[in-house]
């Protein structure tokens, strides 16, 4: 649904060049798949559904990629070898921690034809990103907002999904219905079933890659942070999923923000070394760490943080108990500090906790051709 252009510069101080038509990619809108039955049943048909894909994408994305890139502790990349045995140690960690998540790994690895390390592997993308010299991508924009500072009542989390631009059009939407706790609408990629999302009881997580500000040489034999999404996602309220995060054994760096239906908002910062847990109400941003914690900030100082984190900040304040779906969805097209980066945005993502509904749009955040899903749509 188009935004308004009132409502779209609503709140925006300074928007970039119109997009054109001519400029965008093609890339087909998203659509919602339906997974269901039990957890290894859901894994081997989600494999077989996307099979392809996360073959494509294990191959390109993690073993082309970080082959061929040394991490920064050493002058040799890791062969294939090393990071499967990698993977097989954090699986272990896995069987410990979810033995549901496991059963779904151990299903999507028969259903896409792969070794259960490889399956595992693909969940530690974020992981091995952090180890190489790589080029960074884009930074995504995550924001949490409630009443007081909404004027409709709802609660909203969103992001920008910036990312690697070869990836462009990849994502999907997941339906994934679970008999067992509550079922999830979730943004994925091939062999990530669980990106971000919003599940049936009104959680809903968005988050930001972070940075190493310890200097640590690389990540630990741990939980992958695309399944501590998933296990947090799978969580009937917020305090539960904060109780996940807390038992964890992180193997990364990430910054979640979630918040549930009632307006309780929280932020989850964490690395191979430590947990950050902020709760608040009313609004806030991020863009890698914004913890007074995780950004070693003393008590009495403000917090610095990223300029594109400042800059929605600096939106959500301008607009504050006016904020609404639409108001949010225009704050992604911002171009003043490059919230919106036109293709280096691939997609953004609203979530309201309080209606239970989903809204993506193709990147880049300025087009303003959003989709709407929820839980009825099956």
């Amino acid at each position: 649904m188009p935004i308004k252009r009132r409502e779209f510069l609503g709140g925006v101080a300074a928007m970039g060049v119109a997009l054109t038509a001519a400029e965008a990619p093609s890339a087909p809108d998203h659509t919602l798949t339906v997974i269901s039955g039990r957890p290894r049943e859901r894994g081997i048909q989600y494999g077989r559904k996307f099979r392809e894909p996360i073959r494509s994408f294990l191959e390109k994305e993690i073993y082309e990629t970080f082959t061929k890139t040394p991490p920064k502790s050493s002058t040799q990349a890791p062969n294939k070898e090393e990071m499967l045995r990698y993977a097989a140690l954090c699986g272990k960690e896995i069987r410990g921690y979810s033995p549901v998540i496991m059963q779904e790994l151990e299903g999507m690895a028969e259903g896409a034809g792969l070794e259960l390390e490889e399956a595992v592997l693909l969940s530690l993308h974020e992981e091995l990103w952090h180890r190489g010299n790589l080029p960074a991508p884009e930074h995504c924009t995550a924001l949490a907002a409630g009443p007081p500072d909404t004027s409709d009542g709802s609660t909203y989390v969103a992001q920008s999904w910036d990312w690697m631009q070869r990836v462009y059009g990849m994502s999907s939407l997941l339906l994934w219905k679970r008999p067992e706790g509550p079922s999830l609408l979730s943004y994925s990629y091939p062999g990530l079933w669980a990106g971000a999302g919003m599940n049936s009881s009104g959680i809903a997580l968005v988050w930001t890659s972070a940075e190493n500000t310890m200097k640590l040489a690389g990540p630990r034999v741990g939980i992958p942070s695309y399944v501590l999404i998933a296990q947090i996602l799978y969580q009937e309220t917020l305090q539960a999923a904060v109780a996940e995060a807390r038992r964890a054994k992180q193997a990364g760096w990430f910054t979640f923000v979630l918040a549930d239906g009632s307006g309780q908002l929280a932020n989850i910062e964490g690395s191979p070394g430590e947990l950050a847990v902020e709760f608040t109400r009313g609004s806030f941003a991020r863009t890698y760490y914004g913890s007074r914690q995780m950004t070693r900030t003393p008590p009495g100082e403000p917090v610095r943080v990223h300029p594109q984190c400042q800059r929605m900040f600096d939106l959500l304040r301008s607009r504050k108990g006016h904020l609404n779906r639409t108001t949010l969805q225009g704050f992604y097209g911002d171009h003043e500090s490059t919230i919106c980066k036109h293709f280096g945005t691939l997609d953004v993502m609203l979530f309201n906790t309080t209606r239970r509904e989903a809204w993506v749009e193709r990147g880049p955040g300025c087009s303003g051709k959003w989709k709407r899903f929820t839980f009825e749509d099956a």
